[in-house]
């Protein structure tokens, strides 16, 4: 369902930044980008919502800088939270 392939995962050097941060019910919620480098050719991008202890990472959804910053921004307006991230993710591909 992803775009970019995970088989290799031990040989990827992935870094995680975070970009931005909303409340959910006076709760904080910090969204991350996720990058990963493959054969220092290319990279990958994914997403990283953590919020009150839960968390949920998504690698390898698009190679597509600007459309990793636009899901992200998505998931900020909406407050999207670890629970329902995978979803709009899913829903975000679909588009």
């Amino acid at each position: 369902m992803f775009v970019c392939d995970n088989r290799q995962k031990e040989e990827i050097e992935v870094r995680a930044f975070l970009v931005g941060r909303r409340p959910c019910r006076g709760v904080p919620v910090d969204y991350f980008l996720l990058v990963e480098e493959w054969d220092a050719l290319w990279e990958c991008y994914g997403i990283r919502v953590e919020s009150g202890g839960e968390r949920t990472e998504i690698p390898g959804i698009t190679a597509s800088q600007s459309g990793i910053l636009s899901l992200l921004s998505k998931l900020m307006r909406g407050s999207v939270t670890p629970v329902a991230a995978r979803d709009v993710v899913e829903d975000w591909l679909l588009e």
